[in-house]
């Protein structure tokens, strides 16, 4: 914990929890079962300043240009903190996320999946086989996840009983309010979604997005969270095709879209690409156009 991090929910300043961390130790275990057994908080954990920060792009007028930062307790990260330990070793022993997925993974990076996306486009490019690549991004993905499918979504990756219900408390009946400098909005319900910078959101979201990418059976992807990339032969469209059409389908059936400004399709080859917007072959009316 830094001790000039901002002041949270709490109230309490960081300097001042660190100071007296050795005494907090058995209160704060004691609570932490408790919180489990009951699947009850504090009402303070269940409350988020969120602070606006400009993403450097854009105009400062635009709300789609600041991204939410949000604080919470500094006592219920360390609570989650357990929970991931447990939750990760669970979803890695039973090999529940994707191979294909390098976001948020233990061992994996931006620089891993670059190492097999490469490996696999050169390999089919040194055989004189054009590749056409789409580039897949969704739309607000971590604000928009479905709370009631992403407890859904626990219960197909094996976690029931206890933790399930904990979780399922710790998602639900949350509330966020706005911080800019000491202005505080009113406080309001966050209905759905999951913190990206939180530590349990990005675990949850990459099982959530791991049941969507489930519908590509026949093109070679890889992804970083929700940022997805489909690679196949030129001359194989319709395996393309029919994998992007059950790719949006499931998608939609998950409450998610994607994002028009930054889905994009690459052509890589010394042949002439035939692909354009117009074309049948890729449909203008779907994502990737």
């Amino acid at each position: 914990m830094k001790a000039s991090k901002a002041l949270n929910s709490d109230g309490i300043p960081s300097f001042i929890q660190k100071e007296v961390k050795d005494e907090l130790c058995e209160p704060l275990a004691i609570l932490f079962q408790i919180s489990f057994e009951q699947c009850k908080f504090p009402t303070s954990w269940k409350l988020s300043h969120v602070t606006p920060i400009f993403k450097g792009k854009g105009k400062r007028t635009d709300p789609e240009n600041y991204r939410p930062i949000s604080l919470t307790s500094p006592f219920l990260k360390i609570m989650k903190r357990v929970i991931l330990e447990k939750l990760n070793s669970h979803l890695e022993l039973n090999n529940f996320i994707s191979d294909h997925q390098h976001g948020f993974c233990k061992s994996r990076s931006t620089v891993s999946q670059l190492v097999v996306i490469h490996d696999y486009i050169q390999s089919t490019l040194d055989c004189g086989i054009p590749i056409d690549v789409m580039l897949i991004d969704l739309l607000k993905a971590f604000n928009r996840i479905s709370l009631r499918k992403l407890i859904h979504c626990l219960e197909i990756n094996g976690i029931k009983g206890q933790l399930r219900n904990w979780l399922s408390a710790y998602l639900n009946d949350r509330k966020i309010a706005v911080k800019v400098v000491d202005t505080l909005s009113t406080w309001t319900d966050a209905t759905s979604g999951v913190r990206e910078g939180s530590v349990l959101g990005p675990v949850l979201f990459v099982m959530y997005i791991d049941i969507c990418i489930n519908a590509i059976s026949q093109t070679y992807f890889g992804l970083f969270a929700d940022d997805t990339k489909l690679l196949g032969e030129a001359s194989a469209s319709s395996q393309i095709q029919s994998d992007l059409d059950a790719l949006t389908e499931k998608l939609e059936e998950w409450q998610l879209s994607p994002n028009l400004a930054k889905c994009s399709v690459v052509h890589l080859g010394r042949q002439k690409s035939n692909l354009l917007i117009q074309n049948e072959r890729y449909r203008p009316d779907k994502i990737y156009l």
